[in-house]
């Protein structure tokens, strides 16, 4: 446990670990978002007539980038507009990535809304397919799926960012937009979204953090999200994990190990579950929830293996099945949505478990 008296001291801290990714948990009004504008103020290089961006971040000052045009006179032309100066609105122009924030959008919120970006206007409406080759156009869309788009449309530009960064040579790169980069800076991803999204979300930030191959891109994700942070804590292995908090004018920082989170993890899986099970709401992801259970408890029982936890008659079988849905590069099986018996398999596996290692309500 270390304590500072000032945020642009972590900020130098979180610099000088040189970690590839580092995560931060930290309850609201602990100061995330000040710390992600002190690292950017540190890390930046502000000359006479230009800033030379080290960093880019997200954070509650990139949601004010976008507001609500509602037409209020006619409560029918509906638009979400974005600052036509913003580097968002370039990315999108120059790298031409309207399919794939729409296409990414759809993807965090499980819906067929479709976003409609207008570059030269700044302007972006959302229609809704009505099954009949008719849409419902210029739909107000929930506060929820606002932040969802708005985080869609930072995701595309950081897989943008670490696809050329990836790209050794200087001059096989399609820009040099993107060459001073060393940092991305992620704040609170998760607002207002359920379980599912946060594990969505989670599951595919990882993934494309553990993309990228430059040595000198780092990550820094800091959240107040409980089950985002573990879902992250439990799929980095190597990342620099910490935790933030206050007391009084000085801030306290706890260096986590692998098995300490700030959460009981193995209760959030075990609650997460057993509602998918409840609502009828199996995903694949929740076989991966499901061996990230197994894992946990049987580290905290002495088991060499999470294997050891399966106690059926054809134990390779239950084994070979759990692995097969939790591994997420499978993607032809991501896409395949579950059928009954999938289902029951899941219900089955994690009810035995419950029972036999008397699991309380």
């Amino acid at each position: 446990m270390e304590e500072y008296n000032s945020l642009k001291k972590i900020a130098q801290k979180i610099r000088g670990s040189n970690k590839k990714v580092t995560l931060l948990y930290a309850f609201n009004a602990t100061g995330k978002t000040r710390l992600s504008m002190e690292f950017k103020n540190l890390v930046n290089e502000y000359k006479e007539d230009e800033i030379i961006k080290h960093v880019i971040y997200y954070n509650a000052f990139t949601e004010d980038l976008f507001y609500w045009d509602n037409d209020l006179e006619n409560d029918s032309d509906r638009k979400l507009k974005i600052n036509k100066n913003s580097s968002f609105i370039r990315m999108i122009e120059e790298q031409g990535k309207e399919k794939q924030i729409a296409q990414k959008f759809q993807e965090f919120t499980s819906s067929k809304i479709e976003p409609h970006i207008n570059t030269s206007t700044g302007e972006i409406t959302f229609s809704l397919p009505t099954g009949d080759k008719e849409a419902v156009d210029n739909i107000k869309i929930s506060k929820g799926e606002e932040s969802i788009f708005i985080w869609a449309v930072f995701f595309v530009l950081m897989e943008t960012i670490i696809a050329e960064l990836n790209i050794d040579e200087i001059s096989d790169r399609s820009t040099d937009e993107f060459n001073a980069i060393q940092y991305i800076f992620i704040d609170d991803p998760i607002s207002s979204l359920d379980d599912n999204h946060a594990i969505d979300i989670a599951l595919a930030l990882k993934e494309t953090m553990n993309s990228s191959e430059n040595e000198n891109l780092h990550f820094i994700v800091s959240t107040h999200h409980a089950l985002f942070y573990n879902v992250l804590h439990t799929e980095l292995k190597k990342a620099q994990k910490l935790w933030l908090s206050r007391d009084g004018n000085k801030y306290i920082l706890d260096k986590l190990d692998e098995n300490k989170t700030p959460f009981g993890y193995h209760l959030l899986l075990k609650k997460e579950i057993k509602k998918a099970i409840a609502n009828n709401m199996i995903k694949r992801y929740h076989f991966n929830l499901m061996r990230n259970l197994l894992e946990k408890t049987a580290h905290f029982l002495g088991y060499d293996s999470w294997k050891d936890l399966i106690n059926e008659d054809d134990k390779d079988a239950y084994v070979k099945r759990i692995n097969l849905y939790s591994h997420s590069n499978h993607s032809v099986l991501e896409a395949k949505i579950l059928e009954p018996h999938e289902k029951q398999f899941l219900k089955r596996i994690f009810e035995k478990f419950l029972k036999e290692y008397k699991w309380k309500e």
